[in-house]
């Protein structure tokens, strides 16, 4: 089945089929609808018009026009479901419409069954650059997946509630046409939390993600089966692989089984009644960087402040952030052990689409597709950066508004070079050199201005954007968004 091509049929077939289920007559399933037209100065949108909106805000100035229904988990305790689905549609659209999300989840008390394609969840009341999270921002469209774990923390027995842990394990695959196409997409995390919700607490844990089999046009089919999905589970050493013309390459079999991208994290949390504040750090690693024994090495840090005020409206919520990848996961490079060396983020030598989906990046989304091939071969040019972000976001009278400033400096990317070659090889220093020298410096911001459906008939949002540097020239953007949402049985009786 081709997910990229979505027939009107298919489309008003799955939603009407969700819209005159039973559920229709109960206050558990949503709707919502809506509409926006963007334009800008330029062709192109200001970086954050687009960025971060789940792979489906035109690039160019458009409209676009978004339906869908979901209906979510409204028991803590028992046995509940969630399901969704959701359509777009834009001129701008090299498809004639999008399918986004497309799901269903059955849990018991905290422990949950998903199967399909969800966007990430917004997090830090959506002030910042990374979603909070540095690999899977909400900056590309969501892949289909099956998924089991915990949709919360379970409490550790015999520790009072004052121990608990979470994790998830999934399998996904991703659809789009890719340089490997059939790739499957491994992701596991693990977190413990010391402390209770309320009152001081310290999470931390691990987040792992790994592309692996598929087909590729230079080795063919990659190693796909049970032995090989354990290898990837563990980080393990893959095969050493071979051409159709006998040329060999040992990038597995020197390094791990698949494309590995994973992030360490630790928050620290105060939580009151008053106010939430979080203090946040996280690494990112790729292959063989992210092992125990190269951790106490890495430099490449996000660092993070949020503030959540319960009882004021002016400004109920704040944000600063820090990020440099400067570093790339090693310090050194030697000539045993050169894929071990620079990371060079969100590339990869085999899996050549790199880190994205849909031609638009999981992560980070400074860290973006430069070029895109004929053949999907993607590059990430920009993984070098020192990144700075600050926000807040409040309420007057019925008038909302967000304001988020993110600025960084573009150093490309970091390569090895011998200080002096003329010694023996065992004794050979490297130096740090970057492909952008002078520096760009890049500046983007954002202004939202909403009022709720509360106070008329449909929400209103207008945002304004504008880019400023040395990679996004001078722009100035407008969008303009109407919506409703609402419960279809409401819908129904009126």
């Amino acid at each position: 089945m081709n997910f990229k091509k979505i027939t009107t049929n298919t489309i008003l077939c799955a939603l009407l089929f969700v819209s005159f289920s039973s559920f229709s007559q109960k206050k558990e399933l949503r709707y919502e609808v809506g509409t926006s037209a963007a334009i800008s100065s330029k062709s192109d949108l200001p970086f954050w018009l687009v960025a971060n909106q789940n792979g489906i805000a035109p690039k160019k100035n458009g409209e676009r026009i978004y339906f869908g229904l979901n209906k979510d988990y409204t028991k803590e305790k028992g046995l509940d479901w969630t399901a969704g689905v959701d359509a777009a549609f834009s001129s701008t659209y090299s498809e004639y419409a999008l399918i986004n999300q497309y799901f269903l989840g059955l849990k018991k008390n905290k422990i949950q069954l998903f199967v399909g394609a969800k966007n990430q969840e917004v997090e830090l009341d959506g002030l910042s650059f990374t979603n909070g999270n540095l690999i899977m921002s909400g900056n590309a469209r969501p892949y289909p997946k099956i998924e089991i774990g915990s949709t919360d923390y379970l409490h550790v027995p015999f520790t009072k509630g004052w121990i608990g842990v979470k994790a998830v394990l999934s399998n996904g695959w991703l659809i789009d046409d890719r340089y490997v196409n059939h790739v499957n997409l491994h992701h596991k995390n693990f977190f413990l939390r010391f402390g209770k919700k309320k009152g001081l607490s310290l999470e931390v844990g691990i987040d792992h993600y790994a592309q692996w089999a598929g087909t590729s046009p230079i080795y063919g089919k990659l190693e796909g089966d049970l032995k090989a999905f354990a290898k990837v589970f563990i980080a393990k050493n893959g095969d050493l692989l071979t051409t159709s013309d006998g040329n060999t390459s040992n990038n597995e079999s020197d390094n791990s089984l698949g494309n590995h991208v994973g992030q360490n994290q630790a928050k620290l949390n105060y939580n009151s009644e008053k106010f939430n504040l979080t203090f946040f750090m996280k690494n990112m690693f790729e292959d063989k960087s992210g092992e125990v024994r190269k951790i106490y090495n890495v430099r490449d840090i996000y660092y993070g402040l949020h503030l959540k005020l319960h009882k004021t409206k002016i400004i109920n919520a704040f944000l600063l952030e820090y990020y440099s990848s400067l570093h790339q996961g090693s310090e050194e490079v030697t000539p045993s052990l050169s894929v071990i060396g620079y990371d060079s983020y969100f590339n990869n030598g085999i899996y050549r689409s790199g880190w994205s989906n849909f031609q638009k990046g999981f992560g980070i989304p400074l860290i973006s597709p430069t070029t895109i091939g004929a053949d999907n071969n993607i590059s990430f040019a920009n993984t070098t950066v020192k990144a700075f972000n600050f926000g807040f976001s409040g309420q007057y009278n019925s008038f909302k508004y967000l304001f988020k400033a993110t600025m960084y400096k573009n150093y490309g990317q970091v390569y090895p070079v011998v200080e002096d070659r003329s010694k023996p090889v065992d004794e050979w220093v490297f130096l740090r050199k970057y492909t952008v020298d002078p520096q760009e410096y890049q500046k983007h911001f954002l202004l939202e201005l909403s009022i709720p459906q509360n106070k008329i008939p449909f929400n209103i949002q207008a945002s304004i954007a504008y880019d400023s540097g040395d990679i996004y020239k001078n722009n100035l953007g407008v969008m303009l968004k109407l919506s409703r949402s609402g419960f279809i049985s409401d819908f129904l009786k009126k």
